[in-house]
């Protein structure tokens, strides 16, 4: 049972908040919030989205956008195991939370050239919390039963309690120099360092049984397995059924060269293209005694947790004045990708990049006030070996709205809401009961975000 905490590992906050590739957040503002594509913008946030785009900012000075969003996301996985108690399929659900997820922007331009910096979570970004475990580790608490049934004793009853709590911070520290070659073209070249930190805070105790044993349990009543097999000299299975705790962190830093181009071949078309490139990133274990789940997290253990390369692709047209239209185009080389996190296991779990596509309108209703809408669909490459409760990706809708206010000649107001609707997935699979016996099992995976955002966008240009 000490393997639990194995699988454990990865699977609290492993990835993407939302939809922007397996691992990769692409919610960088609360102007994408209300609009869902960005990949053009030729505004402050295109520090992020398009560092080339900058140079078009209106008038030389400075820029600086403040943005925030609050984040909730909802896991659910049905198993439909035999063995597990309770109605079935059981039910399992995880919350992913961020109370606070920042963009913070500011460029300086000065003639045909834009000095630029960021600051935001590129991955992860939040925390999630499982308060009744997962199928695949109460799996292996309900899979005592027919373990003591193999040995004579009847047994229908289990329970255990079980937790676990991750947090995740990637946090992108980027700058840019962006450079206009005439009035059409421009470029940049940029670089994020990336800052990972997980941690992770978890236990499963008091697994209790009810064997019916004539000498040790004639009542047939719940009593601690570790109790229970140390009494009946299966010393082994006490030390595997005995409390776990685990308090670990892992930390790393790497580092992801930028380029973009804008083209702007007339005053209604704005074309932006960005490629961002694999960022190498290992992270390293630290752990106690006693907190590393049986020895399961080991102290200075190195995982590999790259980020793809990325190439984004954007347009914005307005066809008269007061009407924007936005595309967009994602791909990620998830296919490059080691996503087993060990570089001595080989095991495919990509058949196709990842990618993602959507379309976004802003229309001035006066001077001072904008709305906005758009929706952003992607289209998952994992094969049934990346599914499981623990890591699943399916195909993606989202939608998002909002409105921008101009408080001043200096400042605009952005707010926005998205929804995102996840396609439900399903993984058929056989569980290793013994040697010689495999149960079949179908998991179903559900998920569903919601957010708003809000940001300041503040121009001290001429």
């Amino acid at each position: 049972m000490r393997k639990l905490l194995t699988f454990v590992a990865g699977i609290l906050i492993t990835g993407s908040v939302l939809a922007g590739g397996l691992v990769t957040n692409t919610n960088q503002s609360a102007m994408f919030t209300r609009l869902q594509n960005r990949n053009a913008s030729t505004d402050i946030d295109a520090v992020y989205f398009n560092p080339a785009g900058l140079t078009r900012l209106f008038g030389d000075g400075l820029y600086v956008s403040l943005n925030s969003q609050t984040i909730s996301q909802t896991k659910t996985i049905l198993s439909d195991y035999s063995i597990l108690s309770g109605t079935k399929p059981r039910e399992y659900i995880g919350k992913v939370s961020a109370a606070v997820f920042p963009g913070v922007y500011a460029a300086y331009k000065k003639g045909k050239l834009a000095f630029s910096a960021g600051f935001n979570p590129i991955g992860g970004g939040g925390g999630a919390k499982y308060d009744a475990g997962l199928p695949s580790i109460e799996t292996r608490v309900a899979d005592l039963k027919p373990l003591l049934t193999s040995m004579g004793l009847t047994t229908t009853q289990y329970t255990a309690d079980i937790f676990f709590e991750g947090k995740s911070n990637y946090i992108g520290f980027q700058a840019n120099v962006s450079y206009e070659i005439n009035d059409m073209i421009s470029a940049a070249i940029g670089a994020r360092m990336v800052s990972a930190k997980n941690t992770y805070n978890g236990h499963i105790k008091s697994v209790m049984i009810n064997p019916f044993h004539p000498l040790v349990n004639p009542t047939s009543t719940l009593m601690s397995a570790p109790t229970f097999f140390t009494t009946i000299g299966q010393t082994k299975y006490a030390a595997m059924t005995s409390d776990m705790l685990v308090i670990a962190e892992m930390n790393g830093k790497g580092f992801t060269p930028i380029l973009s181009v804008n083209i702007a071949p007339s005053e209604k078309l704005n074309v932006a293209v960005k490629y961002e490139f694999q960022t190498k990133l290992n992270l390293t274990t630290t752990v106690k005694p006693g907190e590393d789940g049986g020895g399961m997290f080991i102290q200075d253990s190195v995982a590999i947790a790259d980020m793809p390369a990325m190439l984004a692709v954007g347009a914005n047209f307005k066809p008269f004045d007061k009407l924007m239209l936005s595309g967009s185009f994602g791909y990620y080389f998830d296919k490059k990708v080691d996503y087993d996190g060990q570089s001595d296991l080989v095991l495919n779990k990509i058949d196709k990049n990842f990618i993602e596509f959507g379309l976004g309108a802003e229309y001035g209703l006066s001077e001072k006030l904008r709305v906005s809408a758009g929706w952003v669909h992607t289209i998952t490459g994992v094969n049934s070996n990346y599914q499981s409760d623990m890591t699943y990706s399916t195909n993606t809708n989202s939608f998002g709205g909002g409105f921008g206010f101009r408080i001043s000649p200096m400042i605009d107001l952005n707010l926005g809401g998205q929804y995102t609707v996840y396609e439900e997935g399903t993984k058929s699979f056989g569980h290793a009961l013994s040697p010689t016996v495999s149960i079949p099992i179908v998991e179903t995976y559900k998920k569903n975000t919601w957010l708003i955002g809000v940001g300041l966008d503040i121009s001290f240009g001429k």
